[in-house]
């Protein structure tokens, strides 16, 4: 691809006056360029105290909410929606194994992490077989910092119904994120509030008065919370948590007993095989029907959607010793294990059909590579979001990503069709330099074929592609590809994402950056893959 000139006009408001000859009814004419996000990010604009304008992710360049703008009827009624499906302080367990079909759901975040807005959390068990959390005592959330190498930044714009002296529970991106930049207005007007925390990592807002308003905030959080391996620690480095119920620890027995499970093996095989019979579990037709308690009775069923999957594996994994809580929302449950150096997410699937709502951006958050297989026919909780999120097109707040189950296919005619050029080829090589994947991964790589539309490119203009993605011949649903120019002297350039459909299809245009140096460039593909599936660059 090769790109051309392009006159760029800075992202400002452009003031022409005109004047009459009689002096008269002068009228000032104002012409606003629309917002765009890689120019924003080039000159380092900020907002709300100091908050970036824009930033660059793993997605691609995403713009920050705007923290001035009104909160209506409908997100309020949305939001409370959400706060009231969540439990508050106490998780009952359930046996209706079922699994949902449409299910609501609000998310705040840029990039999305629909279905893993992270609400309520829980990490010990009282004697009724219930969760709650061991340390509901709050302290303060600490506001500041800048986001390190090793750290993956969002936006989140979270509409609230505020009252002083009532603290709001409201989400965050995962375990250790941390707040560097956040401000809760009601419209132009800023209001006072404190940010707390408890023991389980659940976030509170507390106002300074009543109002409808909003908070914005810049996030950051380690990207090895969303995927890494488990760290071999002994049991002695494991942090220390509440003892189960003598009750609840003996119907545990039982449940380790037939798992193989205990302290002969090191915590990180215990998860590891914890991990692989949760995610064995199905849903079932009609509900569960009692025969002891409910925690044994759904951890050796091994029957369940995502809630009664978590539910007892975190039980499981408390009576063994190790750190566990179970995280809920109004739409998915999943589970969060400390491994002695840090908290990971760890999705056990049963997600419902499609998600009522997704994220206010169709821009998803690229995670990487999940540690842990996945049985066949599984449903996992980002097959959730993705089923529902709709197909992307080109913006000024960079690129979106497409999962439409109508996308583009890897088709194999290459050369021009109706005058315009196209390229398309694969390859299912790695390549460091452009991060795709650790070289233990056991997963097969992914192999990924790329059409572009075009040849010749103007910088910020949008670019049409399409391919697919597959590994070991079978379709790589709802993984992230990483579009990247590379040009001559071998630099490469991250200039969007799109997202794969059910068949493995992904289709969507790209915003080239005003940045990008003029010539030719190589344009190439990579996904971190996802499920089954594993890295891969093409071509």
């Amino acid at each position: 691809m090769r790109l051309h000139h392009l006159l760029l006009v800075p992202a400002v408001f452009v003031l022409a006056v005109v004047r009459p000859a009689a002096g008269k009814g002068s009228v000032l004419l104002h012409e606003q360029i629309p917002p765009d996000a890689h120019d924003d990010l080039a000159m380092g604009v900020t907002i709300a105290g100091g908050m970036p304008a824009a930033m660059e992710t793993r997605s691609g360049v995403v713009s920050a909410p705007d923290p001035s703008r009104k909160t209506t009827k409908d997100e309020l009624s949305a939001q409370a929606q959400a706060q009231a499906e969540v439990p508050n302080d106490t998780y009952t367990p359930d046996r209706d194994t079922r699994r949902p079909q449409t299910l609501p759901y609000t998310d705040p975040f840029t990039p999305s992490t629909a279905p893993f807005k992270r609400l309520a959390a829980f990490d010990a068990v009282n004697d009724k077989f219930e969760l709650v959390v061991a340390n509901a005592a709050l302290g303060p959330l600490i506001v500041g910092g800048v986001a390190g190498p090793a750290e993956d930044r969002f936006y989140a714009d979270v509409p609230l119904r505020v009252r002083p002296g009532r603290p709001i529970l409201i989400p965050s991106v995962g375990p250790g994120a941390r707040v560097l930049h956040a401000q809760l207005a009601d419209g132009a007007r800023e209001l006072a509030y404190r940010l707390y925390q408890n023991g389980a990592e659940e976030w509170y807002l507390q106002a300074s008065e009543t109002a409808d308003a909003r908070l914005v905030m810049e996030l950051a959080i380690p990207r090895a919370t969303f995927g890494s391996e488990m760290a071999d620690r002994p049991w002695g480095d494991l942090p220390p948590i509440r003892p189960v119920p003598e009750l609840v620890a003996a119907a545990a027995q039982d449940v380790l007993a037939k798992l193989g499970l205990g302290k002969q093996l090191t915590p990180r095989e215990n998860v590891r095989r914890l991990v692989a019979h949760f995610r064995s579990f199905v849903d079932s037709d009609t509900p569960l029907a009692p025969s002891r308690d409910v925690y044994t009775d759904l951890a050796l069923s091994m029957k369940g959607v995502c809630r009664h999957r978590a539910y007892a594996f975190t039980v499981t994994a408390l009576a063994l010793g190790i750190p566990t809580r179970m995280v809920i929302n109004e739409a998915h449950a999943w589970v969060e294990v400390n491994d002695g150096e840090m908290w990971h997410r760890i999705d056990l699937g049963g997600a419902g059909q499609m998600l009522a709502d997704t994220a206010k951006t169709t821009t998803p958050y690229a995670p990487p590579p999940d540690p842990f297989q996945w049985p066949a026919g599984a449903t996992r909780g980002e097959d959730l979001a993705s089923a529902h999120r709709p197909p992307s097109s080109g913006n000024g707040g960079g690129s979106a990503p497409a999962s439409s189950s109508s996308g583009g296919s890897s088709s194999s005619n290459g050369g021009s069709n109706g005058g315009s050029s196209s390229a398309n080829s694969s390859s299912s090589n790695r390549d460091d330099r452009t991060g795709s994947g650790t070289k233990d991964d056991p997963r097969p790589a992914s192999t990924l074929t790329l059409k572009v539309e075009q040849r010749d490119a103007l910088r910020g203009t949008a670019v049409h592609l399409q391919g697919a993605v597959r590994a070991d011949g079978d379709a790589c649903a709802n993984v992230a590809v990483a579009i990247i120019l590379r040009a001559a002297n071998d630099r490469d350039v991250r200039v969007g994402t799109l997202v794969t459909d059910a068949d493995g299809n992904y289709q969507g245009t790209v915003t080239l950056p005003t940045s990008v140096p003029l010539g030719d460039h190589h344009v190439m593909v990579r996904t971190d893959g996802g499920g089954r599936c594993g890295g891969g660059v093409g071509p």
